[in-house]
């Protein structure tokens, strides 16, 4: 068939239109200023918020490095900025910054602000879209950095943000297995409430998790792993179990923990030694009486007052002696004190099975100045043996990784933090809490060998040697007793 002139026009164009390729222009290359760029990386070591957002409106390459391989971004967030950290994100990002960078050891700004616990930064880098679950050559996550480094603002974050809670490193460790061999109780109970589960087994090559929270010697972090109910009798290459580990390491509350869980006192490591064995032999002397040594109970000076208490197994006393210019009280139970703690009704752990009993034995000690019971506070049904009292040192038991707050005597909020059982030291007058810090003091609880002790400013009190004052030492649920003496 012959094609028309016309029809053959069209052919040609046709032709032509499919055979010649389309040439794009060439994409403009951005100029960075240098002063800038000097600029920002000088800014970004320094963290100078203020000066970043400066050089980044001054064109400076938003993606420079330093001779380690550290980009402005990850200096920025090595530590905390002077500036406001919303602000200089999001001009790395409007700059157009590369979120995935890595520096020379692999990681990005979003891993190395987990690391460090910079929250508010890695709060903005995750909203900029950075990839939480970015890993390094081991493969290592921000969440396994921050759990690791005991950082748990950012482990939650993470969370909320997605991050793989389950993924593992080369070498097998997860997140909550790191936070625990590293002692993080708090990190890894974020991680379990999100859904992780401690192992039944460490990683190949490695000890159990009871092991690795032995080691890391965080309470909680104990605790959480004996919520799993491990094997008890795991031993690592030495042979060592969680127990032996716990008192060679002198940690008495781990010890007091696996006790309560059932952890048998009488294994052997390869060298045919006992825990108990370990702890004489480092000297552990309250640790070695917890394990059923011998334990001589002190006997501090001053006067003393004796509480009968069935619960702790004897009398509880109490001393009151004057030391320089301070009144030093002590508390000597039946059992050196870290026995006590977390065996009665308050934060007892879900794990205990033994060696517990029903109520309290934190002591108080109330101290009528003027030896004059119808002055001073008045009673209720909650503090009968304070009645006639002006000043008070209370102990409260108190449970790990918590929180203490309370409003003190001019209705300011006062909080501090606590780690592992304690028996919180608090002082009060007339029943309100006493606000020390204008003496720059606070009350802190001290184990000295087995024995409860804090030390107070005779001036807190309003006393002086050879004052006569009546005190009143409680224990708990077990009853009271009082003397009147000159202090001295």
């Amino acid at each position: 068939m012959k094609l028309t002139r016309t029809a053959r026009a069209l052919a040609l164009i046709l032709a032509l239109t499919i055979t010649i390729p389309t040439i794009a222009a060439p994409k403009k290359k951005q100029k960075f200023d240098a002063t800038a760029t000097a600029a920002l990386l000088e800014a970004a070591t320094n963290r100078d918020g203020d000066a970043i957002v400066a050089a980044l409106e001054a064109k400076a390459d938003p993606n420079v490095k330093n001779d380690e391989g550290f980009s402005a971004l990850m200096l920025s967030v090595l530590g905390s900025l002077f500036g406001d950290d919303e602000k200089v994100v999001a001009a790395f990002v409007k700059a157009k910054v590369d979120l995935e960078a890595k520096n020379k050891f692999d990681q990005t700004a979003l891993m190395l602000a987990s690391r460090e616990g910079q929250w508010q930064p890695l709060e903005f880098l995750i909203k900029a879209g950075a990839n939480v679950n970015a890993k390094d050559g081991d493969g290592w996550t921000a969440l396994m950095l921050a759990a690791y480094n005991g950082q748990s603002k950012c482990v939650e974050d993470l969370i909320a943000a997605k991050a793989d809670i389950h993924a593992k490193t080369v070498d097998g460790w997860d997140a909550v297995l790191l936070a625990i061999n590293q002692g993080q109780g708090a990190a890894a109970e974020k991680l379990i409430k999100a859904g992780v589960t401690v192992p039944k087994e460490g990683p190949a090559g490695t000890s159990a998790p009871v092991i690795h929270a032995a080691y890391g010697g965080d309470l909680l972090g104990m605790r959480l792993v004996l919520e799993s109910a491990p094997d008890l009798s795991a031993r690592d290459k030495d042979g060592w179990s969680a127990l032996a580990i716990a008192a060679n390491n002198n940690y008495p509350q781990i010890v007091m923990e696996l006790l309560r869980a059932g952890a048998d006192p009488s294994l052997k490591d390869n060298e045919g030694r006992t825990a108990l064995e370990r702890a004489v032999e480092t000297g552990r002397v309250e640790i070695a009486a917890l394990l059923g040594g011998k334990w001589e109970r002190p006997t501090p000076g001053g006067t003393k007052i004796s509480v009968p208490c069935k619960l702790a197994g004897g009398n509880v006393d109490g001393f009151i002696e004057i030391r320089e210019s301070d009144l030093l009280f002590s508390t000597v139970f039946p059992k050196p004190m870290n026995y006590y703690l977390g065996g009665g009704n308050t934060n007892r752990a879900k794990s205990s099975k033994a060696l517990t009993f029903d109520g309290s034995v934190a002591p108080s000690f109330y101290l009528d100045t003027d030896a004059n019971s119808k002055t001073g506070q008045k009673p209720d049904m909650f503090t009968k043996a304070a009645a006639g009292a002006e000043y008070s040192l209370e102990y409260g038991e108190m449970g790990t990784q918590v929180e203490i707050g309370y409003t003190n005597s001019d209705g300011q909020s006062v909080a501090r933090r606590v780690f592992g059982n304690v028996f919180d030291p608090t002082i009060k007058k007339q029943g309100e809490y006493l606000d020390t810090s204008a003496d720059d003091y606070y009350p802190q609880a001290e184990n000295n060998a087995g024995v409860l002790q804090t030390s107070v400013p005779m001036s807190l009190f309003e006393l002086k040697p050879g004052k006569r004052v009546r005190v009143v030492m409680e224990v708990g649920s077990c009853g009271s007793k009082e003397a009147t003496f000159k202090l001295k």
